[in-house]
Formats: C-alpha cells, sequence, structure tokens
C-alpha cells in the first residue's frame, strides 16, 4: 500500500488517544462492527450496513468525510489515492452524555432498566473529544501529503438518516444473551487494560502520557457504582489514588515518599464537592506520581542502596554519616560505602553534600530564611563550613547567590 508508513503513524497516533482507527473496504464497512456494538446491543444491527451503503457516494478520490449518526457518534474516513480502502476514524462523540442522557435515550430505544449498566458500557468505549481541531489539523496535514496541497482536497459532511428502530420487547425469561455477555466482558477487558497503560506510564514517570489517557478518560467509563455521583466520583479518585502510588512503588520510589504524596491526595479526595473536581484531582494525581517518579526512582539500585538514598532524601538536616547510615540497616559501614559507589557512582558524602546544596539554592531562592538558618535545615551548624561546600557547589557564596536570583524570592 502507498503511504504505508505515514498511514502507520497516523493510525498510532490516533490510538495513542484512544479513536478507534483502521483501512477498511466498503465490504468491511457494511459488515464490521464500528460502533463498539452499540447497534448490535440496540437491536439495530440488521440495518448496521445502511451507514455505509452506496460507497459511490462517499468512495470518491480528494474528499475527507464526515458523518454524525444517530447517536451522536461522529466518523470520518476518506478513500485512499488509486486503492479501494478507505481510512476511517471512529467513532467519537463532540457533546458528552450525562447520566440522565443515557436514561431518556434507554427510554426511546425500550431498553429495559436490567440492561441500562451495558448501554452505559457501549458509551464508555467511545472517546470523548469537546475539540475537534487536533484531529482536523492532523488530518489535513495528512491529506497534503496524500494529494499534495490543502486545495487539493475538500472536507465534505454527509448525511445521515436517522433510525428510530427500537429494541425488540423484552423476552419472558432473564436469561442473559451470550453476546450480550461477551460484550459487557468486552467492556471490563478494555477498561482493566486502560487501567494497566495508565499505570505503566506513571511507573515510567511519562507524565504528558499519563494526562494524554486521563483527557481521552470519559465521565461515563466510570461505572455508577452508588447512587450519589459526588460520592461515586470521590470512589475512582480514591481507586486512581491506590493505582498510581502502585505504580509509582513498581517504578523505584520507595514508600516513605509515596505515603506523603498518598495521605495528601486522600485529604483532598474528602474535600472534592462535584465530579469535575474529582475529575481534575485524578489528573492532579498522575502529576505528583509521576514527578514522584522522575525525582525519587531507585528501581535500579540495590535494596540496601534504595533505603540509603530514600533515607537521605526523607530529612536533610539529620545524621546522615555513614556510619549513622549503616546502622540504621544494621550492615557493615564499608559494605555500605562500597557498593553505594558502585551503584551511583558517588560517594555517601558526595550524595549526601548534593543534595543538601540543591536543598539550600532551593531556600535561599524561595525564602527570607537567614544563611545560618538555611545552612540548620541542612543538616550543618556550622555556617562557615556550609559557606564553603555552598561555594564549592554553585561558585558564589550563599549571600552572593541570593542577590543573583532574588527576583525569585516570593514575598
Amino acid at each position: 500500500m502507498k503511504y504505508k508508513a505515514e498511514m502507520d503513524y497516523l493510525m498510532k497516533v490516533l490510538r495513542k488517544l484512544h479513536f478507534q482507527a483502521m483501512c477498511v473496504t466498503p465490504e468491511d464497512m457494511q459488515s464490521k462492527c464500528l460502533d463498539f456494538g452499540l447497534r448490535k446491543f440496540l437491536g439495530m444491527d440488521v440495518r448496521y450496513g445502511d451507514m455505509f451503503n452506496h460507497p459511490e457516494k462517499w468512495m470518491n478520490d480528494n474528499i475527507i468525510y464526515k458523518m454524525t449518526d444517530e447517536f451522536k457518534c461522529r466518523y470520518v474516513f476518506f478513500k485512499l489515492p488509486g486503492e479501494n480502502v478507505a481510512f476511517m476514524a471512529g467513532p467519537y462523540i463532540t457533546e458528552e452524555k450525562t447520566r440522565e442522557d443515557l436514561l431518556e435515550e434507554a427510554e426511546h430505544y425500550n431498553v429495559p432498566a436490567r440492561k441500562f449498566r451495558q448501554l452505559e458500557a457501549c458509551y464508555a468505549n467511545i472517546p470523548y473529544v469537546p475539540d475537534e481541531t487536533v484531529l482536523f489539523v492532523m488530518l489535513n496535514a495528512f491529506g497534503e501529503i496524500l494529494w499534495g496541497a490543502g486545495n487539493a482536497f475538500t472536507v465534505t459532511e454527509i448525511e445521515y438518516e436517522t433510525n428510530s428502530a427500537a429494541m425488540p420487547p423484552e423476552r419472558d425469561d432473564e436469561t442473559r444473551d451470550p453476546e450480550e455477555i461477551m460484550l459487557h466482558m468486552k467492556s471490563m477487558e478494555d477498561r482493566y487494560a486502560y487501567e494497566n497503560e495508565l499505570m505503566e506510564a506513571v511507573s515510567q514517570g511519562l507524565a504528558h502520557r499519563a494526562e494524554l489517557m486521563l483527557r481521552s478518560f470519559t465521565k461515563g467509563m466510570m461505572e455508577q457504582r452508588v447512587k450519589d455521583p459526588v460520592r461515586n466520583v470521590k470512589n475512582y479518585c480514591i481507586i486512581c489514588n491506590t493505582l498510581m502510588r502502585k505504580a509509582a512503588e513498581k517504578g523505584g520510589v520507595h514508600p516513605l515518599h509515596l505515603d506523603s504524596a498518598s495521605s495528601m491526595l486522600a485529604r483532598r479526595i474528602e474535600g472534592v464537592a462535584s465530579i469535575n473536581d474529582g475529575w481534575d484531582l485524578m489528573k492532579d494525581s498522575a502529576q505528583v506520581y509521576c514527578r514522584l517518579v522522575k525525582k525519587y526512582s531507585a528501581k535500579q539500585y540495590a535494596p540496601f542502596v534504595r533505603k540509603t538514598v530514600a533515607y537521605i532524601e526523607s530529612d536533610l538536616s539529620g545524621d546522615l554519616s555513614l556510619h549513622a547510615l549503616a546502622a540504621l540497616q544494621n550492615i557493615n559501614a564499608s559494605y555500605l560505602s562500597t557498593l553505594f559507589h558502585k551503584e551511583t557512582g558517588k560517594t555517601i558524602t558526595e550524595f549526601v553534600n548534593e543534595k543538601r546544596m540543591e536543598l539550600a539554592s532551593r531556600l535561599l531562592r524561595t525564602t527570607q530564611l537567614q544563611i545560618q538558618t538555611v545552612a540548620q535545615h541542612c543538616g550543618m551548624s556550622d555556617v562557615n563550613y556550609f559557606s564553603k561546600i555552598f561555594k564549592k557547589f554553585h561558585g558564589v557564596t550563599p549571600k552572593q547567590y541570593r542577590e543573583e536570583n532574588r527576583h525569585y524570592v516570593t514575598k
């Protein structure tokens, strides 16, 4: 296929945004279940191919087609030059459906109450895109690659006739159809796969990837487990906090650092007053844990070294001598010294002084504390010794450093 590399790249980007993207033939578009099983669930799959009947109407060159169906789900597709194959992305929604919207839709299509959660599961798989700008910037750029210039193609909206068909009457027995069970299982599998991918991003400290995933996460993906919607979102915040804490631990962050962050986020969760508050908090949680991974990950170190690093970073004002650190773990000081240098490339004294000088520079930039007080916070009671070490690291005295960086000081 011509433009295969470009097509593969576009599809990879869209899938990272949790779009369904694929190359299909006209026959595929009439037979494949492209709407995550929504019409099949509503008993409308017999006429699913109607959406893409008469391919001669849309399989034309140099046109990007947009279509919105009766469920306000949007699709984008276009014919690849010289091929009887179309690229397709979708479905996605630009107006997020509330639970109330879905209840009304369920009533319209005669969906019984006991199957409502399955309808929610169908919609939970459909990405919510409040702003299509990025999508169409990508597609327009791709169109220029395919057809040579921005004026060499057009974007056309396809009119789709709505279908008022309703779900078949409920059977007398309440036995669930095997296909319904499979749909429910698929929804659960997708949710768990999403959680695993999010945890993997956090464990690697990839804040941009975690944020991208959370942006594509829709409120519909949150199962309504309790009646109170605020309590429901709080519960998801608690789950999110737990998953991300475990992910950061997997990423090599010591529990000493994790406990502080987890406790802080737990307090914020109890203060959540709305669904949007919870939504924002889940995004903040990802940022918090990714920063911890970036800053404190010691995954590559042996257990004794990891604990030593965690203890040093937890209290720079304490006794951080080699013998004190070895005694904390009941190991030989010489062994710890050799192991620490082998794994970090630094002596314990060099590592401790480096961390203390990082703290000192931050305090000098952001506070008005006296230099002697800064030295004490860095575990150095002798201010002259503190100044000597500081100048060795930063090339200037603490006083000069503060004067050069006084515009950073917060009043």
